[in-house]
């Protein structure tokens, strides 16, 4: 079996895709990434085969999409005016998919890989890092709010994908006809989903088809074997108590976050701090002598060593923390931010989220105390547990095999 697996985003969305992929080579499976350019080095050390797009997320990012960002919001401006190179895009998937038995694609390259899943003759499945699909039991995640009505949360999600296919669905068929294709209905309408996130932290709502949707775990990538800490980071782990880790990961060309970074760092003065610097190099400034400035280090390495995680939860992060058994001190800044942020804070191992408009050092002094409470400590540790059982890979694996077999058969 060949699949071929697109993904455009940060490295926490190519990541989960470098797993999977692994995951299928040692089921004895054909893998084949699709991605942003930034994703190469990572697939290249994983020994995949790697085809990039056009254009970088990172590019994008650094100019605050057109200065249509700012601390919390990714507004309605920047959507419309992020264009997707329809055909372009389609084509580089249709490429690589060549021979393939399934397609699999993460939200921004979506409807381009149902394109190309479609000439190709492949199984079309969707893949979501949080749960977007309508559904009562709340908003869509990616839309950043949280305590909607539970009544208006159904109409939210189908306003949200009818006006995604609205902004995109059409360009895309264009393009399709400049290649002689047929018109493409909305995937998000009847294709199989994999939801790639922990069922610990987020069940498969009562009203999905749990037919179509399976929430197989997330899909989270092991450190290399051969990775070893350079020995300042090593020194500075083993001089003292669990230092508090404060990073932002790909977040940048955000308004105000160097404010959130400078007020965590008055608020844990009396305490060691790990501040990594991330795409926005939040760390390239003299720092006080509490602080050691990170570069990479494994997330699944590091957390367990920490008193406490101060992060923007993303997907990936908020899955790696969690299962680390560290508790969290939540700061999102938008899109499905603010949805994980209070999932962690409800399950009982994080602190009430961060005003990212309004940084206080005593907000994370405040934070902190919370989250450094035995109980906390305690539910942090039990839902780690909980979460290491999972194995979302496989399980993902399990369900890809069983969709091409059943299409196979149907044929």
């Amino acid at each position: 079996m060949k699949v071929t697996l697109v993904s455009y985003g940060s490295d926490g969305d190519v990541r989960p895709m470098v797993a999977l992929g692994e995951g299928l080579r040692a089921a004895g499976h054909e893998a084949v990434l699709v991605g942003d350019i930034g994703g190469a080095a990572l697939a290249q050390a994983h020994d995949l085969e790697f085809h990039a797009f056009a254009g970088s997320v990172r590019d994008e990012m650094e100019g605050g999409f057109g200065g249509t960002m700012d601390a919390g919001r990714f507004t309605l401006r920047a959507i419309v005016e992020f264009r997707l190179p329809h055909a372009a895009w389609h084509t580089t998937i249709a490429k690589a998919a060549r021979g393939s038995d399934a397609v699999l694609c993460l939200p921004l390259a979506t409807y381009h890989a149902a394109s190309a899943a479609d000439e190709v003759g492949a199984v079309p499945i969707l893949v979501n890092l949080q749960p977007m699909l309508p559904t009562r039991e709340f908003a869509p995640s990616g839309l950043g709010v949280v305590g909607a009505p539970r009544v208006a949360n159904h109409l939210i999600g189908r306003l949200v994908d009818a006006g995604g296919w609205g902004l995109y669905g059409g360009g895309l068929n264009k393009a399709r006809r400049t290649l002689g294709l047929g018109r493409l209905r909305n995937p998000y309408s009847a294709d199989p989903l994999l939801g790639a996130w922990s069922p610990t932290l987020v069940p498969l709502p009562s009203d999905w088809d749990a037919f179509r949707v399976t929430v197989t775990g997330d899909w989270p990538l092991p450190a290399a074997s051969a990775w070893e800490p350079d020995a300042d980071l090593r020194a500075f782990l083993e001089s003292g108590e669990p230092p508090i880790y404060v990073g932002f990961g790909s977040m940048m060309g955000v308004a105000g976050l160097p404010a959130i970074v400078d007020a965590a760092l008055a608020a844990f003065a009396g305490r060691r701090v790990l501040l990594h610097g991330g795409w926005a190099g939040v760390a390239a400034r003299d720092l006080p002598t509490n602080v050691h400035a990170l570069g990479f280090a494994p997330h699944d390495w590091l957390f367990p060593q920490c008193a406490a995680i101060v992060h923007h939860c993303g997907a990936g992060t908020t899955h790696t923390a969690a299962r680390s058994g560290t508790p969290s001190i939540p700061v999102p800044l938008l899109l499905d931010q603010p949805f994980w942020a209070d999932r962690l804070h409800r399950l009982g191992i994080a602190s009430r989220p961060l005003n990212r408009r309004h940084p206080s050092v005593a907000a994370f002094a405040d934070a902190f105390a919370e989250v450094d409470r035995p109980e906390v400590r305690a539910r942090a540790s039990e839902i780690a547990a909980r979460m290491r059982r999972e194995d979302g890979v496989a399980k993902a694996v399990a369900v890809i095999e069983r969709l091409v077999s059943g299409r196979s058969s149907d044929g």
